[in-house]
């Protein structure tokens, strides 16, 4: 694809933000690192998005927004052979900066700075834009806490947030090499940190995962099913789902306290 328009992903984000208001450049690397989208690096590392990587990128968050589908059933139908996306070219006349963007502030200024001529500024050859682009990433701002920030603040060994991470009980969002992780890793990482004070380890936590994987995969069924169907909004869709979720866990208590009697009251 040498030769092609593509965005870093930064601009990829100030594309999508308007359509997509939940879209995060940390959501757009943890899809990545669940191989639904392949994004070309350069040899230093950083992404290149072009048409159908953007194409993609658009149509795996309508699945998600739209039809709440989970990802596992949205990387099944995008790796269907005869799957097929619609994909419109690259603008390439109007500069993305545009767009709004993470760094509101300074495009705010730089949109008030009178536009310098067109002729002023030489083209670049490829390997200029290849390191105007890699600078660009450099900044953008990775959400979440390093393995040593998580660590720090359950108050655990760095030891078990890789071995959390390595059973799927949290998830990196980070760029290769340098992993962060969301807030929600906390509230994990904490309750490890009293399984630990009770001589349990990450690996017996790992049940706990299993049988919520279940519960949110029959849920997801069950909705993707009610969707497909029409007449139900979004919004009564998610209350809906929510009531579920609490009474689910209701139930998962009911039934440990009928296995272990009046001790959990």
């Amino acid at each position: 694809m040498a030769g092609q328009p593509h965005h870093s992903i930064g601009e990829v984000l100030s594309l999508l933000q308007a359509e997509y208001s939940d879209v995060s450049i940390s959501k757009i690397r943890f899809l990545e690192s669940q191989g639904l989208i392949a994004p070309e690096r350069t040899p230093s590392g950083y992404r290149k998005f072009y048409a159908s990587d953007i194409a993609r990128l658009r149509w795996i968050l309508a699945q998600q927004r739209d039809h709440f589908l989970p990802l596992k059933e949205i990387k099944k139908r995008l790796e269907d052979p005869g799957f097929t996306i619609d994909v419109e070219p690259l603008d390439t006349e109007e500069p993305v900066a545009a767009e709004p963007t993470l760094f509101a502030k300074s495009d705010k200024k730089a949109a008030e700075a009178p536009a310098a001529p067109e002729a002023a500024e030489p083209e670049a050859s490829d390997e200029e834009a290849e390191g105007e682009e890699a600078e660009g990433e450099d900044f953008e701002p990775v959400e979440g806490l390093s393995a040593a920030e998580l660590a720090a603040t359950a108050k655990i060994e760095v030891g078990t947030v890789r071995e959390l991470d390595r059973l799927g009980l949290i998830v990196s969002i980070g760029r290769p090499g340098s992993a962060a992780y969301a807030p929600e890793a906390v509230e994990v990482a904490e309750i490890a940190a009293v399984f630990g004070e009770h001589g349990l380890e990450p690996r017996h936590m790992r049940m706990f995962k299993v049988s919520a994987e279940r519960q949110a995969g029959a849920l997801e069924q069950i909705f993707s099913s009610r969707l497909a169907k029409g007449g139900r909004s979004e919004q009564r869709a998610r209350k809906e789902l929510k009531e579920l979720v609490r009474l689910g866990e209701a139930l998962q208590r009911s039934i440990l306290r009928r296995s272990f009697g009046d001790s959990l009251d």
